[in-house]
């Protein structure tokens, strides 16, 4: 383990140097934060939007496949430059729409 104080300080591409002084002032302000009740301990929520349009979260569909299955997949999808996931959804709404 190393001792406190002994390792290199980060310096930010704008200068800012984040040595211990800095954290131990940034660790501070969040504990006075929390305790204070300002702070909600929760961060904005990222990632993809709702398939649904809504911001409720979009259903999820899982299913096993064998492994040379998914290779298989994921080659498609490259070549397509899709995702497996979006691969699997457009094959999905595809066969549903054909077996409607």
């Amino acid at each position: 383990m190393t001792e406190r104080g002994s390792k290199k300080n980060l310096t930010f591409q704008d200068g800012t140097v984040l040595d211990d002084g800095t954290v131990d002032r940034i660790v501070s302000e969040v504990e006075d934060a929390v305790l204070s009740g300002r702070a909600t301990g929760t961060f904005p929520r990222k990632g993809r939007p709702s398939l649904s349009g809504r911001s409720a979260a979009s259903p999820h569909v899982a299913f096993r496949v064998t492994s040379e299955l998914r290779d298989e997949a994921e080659d498609v999808a490259r070549r397509m430059g899709l995702t497996i996931s979006a691969l699997a959804r457009e094959a999905l709404e595809e066969y549903v729409k054909k077996a409607g």
